[in-house]
């Protein structure tokens, strides 16, 4: 027999040999990073949807094949080994090569299909992009789309979305994500009808003194908005807080039942103007806009199925914002 011949026989008998333990060790290792990601066996299994008991026994049976300690865990304490860190890492690098080799097949399809995964804050999802997310849904059935209301924040990429909804009132820093703007949203000051019963009209910033506020996820005792009339002039409006949330839609229920004046996006804040549960207050000055953006890391391909939400969340969100339902329909 020819020796090269021999040799690549042999080589092919041996990965076919071990082809079942390499593929239990990368399925292992996806769940470590799963599990080193969440912080913990419970919060993996609440994510992943895999039983607490099996993904232990996988972590346990990849210490055991390769002989090495990658947590140290009791009843009290979740800590991660110098070993199983760089386990981790590799399994990080496992992944994204999966999801590489995912998009490039999705690329090459005629339409978008796979999963899609998008994070996105509880009021932004229900305001504006749950709507949008059905109708991609149902124009492309072949994308299977998880819509995870979170609190938005890049960190979310580090858990496996491909998309992350963030909303910032600030330039963001730089940083190893993709930032794409989608669409700016307009804010104002709004308080409930009864709060300002009483007391003078006036659309000067000084004629609210003495009221409180909602504040939005600080632990300040005062909130202070920079307000602008239409011919440039700024002041900032200093109120104390009386109510703090980080949730928004628990701030526009905190404004109606008169807790305080609060900031809200426009689109938000509308449907409670037009039954008149809620007020503009000061509607000659206006807030910085809240801007919109799309992450997703840059090291990573974001497939035909990312990109075409893209395409479609853009305009869709600007008609949102504007108020033109109709062309949604």
């Amino acid at each position: 027999m020819n020796p090269m011949a021999a040799k690549e026989k042999s080589g092919g008998t041996d990965l076919a040999k071990n082809a079942p333990g390499l593929m239990a060790t990368v399925e292992e290792l996806l769940l470590l990073v799963e599990v080193v990601e969440s912080g913990g066996y419970r919060a993996a299994s609440e994510r992943t949807g895999i039983p607490l008991s099996s993904m232990s026994r996988r972590v346990a049976a990849l210490e055991d094949r390769l002989g090495v300690c990658v947590i140290m865990r009791n009843s009290r304490r979740f800590e991660v080994t110098d070993m199983g860190r760089q386990l981790f890492e590799q399994g990080i690098k496992i992944r994204e090569a999966a999801h590489a080799a995912v998009s490039v097949a999705q690329d090459n399809a005629k339409e978008p299909a796979g999963d899609l995964r998008i994070a996105c804050p509880m009021a932004l999802s229900t305001l504006l992009v749950c709507s949008v997310a059905v109708r991609f849904g149902r124009q492309y059935p072949r994308v299977r789309l998880f819509l995870s209301t979170t609190r938005g924040t890049p960190e979310a990429l580090a858990q496996n979305f491909d998309i992350v909804i963030h909303p910032s009132s600030q330039a963001l820093p730089d940083s190893d994500v993709v930032a794409q703007q989608l669409v700016q949203a307009p804010y104002g000051l709004y308080a409930s009808p009864q709060l300002l019963q009483g007391r003078e009209t006036s659309d000067e910033p000084s004629a609210l003194a003495g009221l409180e506020s909602i504040g939005w996820n600080s632990g300040e005792s005062q909130t202070c908005w920079t307000l602008q009339d239409p011919q440039g002039r700024t002041e900032e409006l200093r109120l104390a807080v009386r109510f703090v949330t980080d949730n928004l839609l628990a701030v526009k229920e905190a404004a109606v039942a008169g807790l305080g004046i609060t900031r809200l996006p426009t689109a938000l804040a509308a449907p409670c103007v037009a039954e008149g549960s809620l007020c503009r207050v000061l509607p000659r000055w206006s807030l910085a806009p809240m801007t919109i953006y799309a992450l997703y890391p840059s090291r990573r391909r974001l497939s035909l199925a990312g990109q075409e939400f893209l395409q479609w969340a853009k305009p869709a969100l600007q008609a949102l914002v504007d108020g033109n339902t109709d062309a949604l329909s």
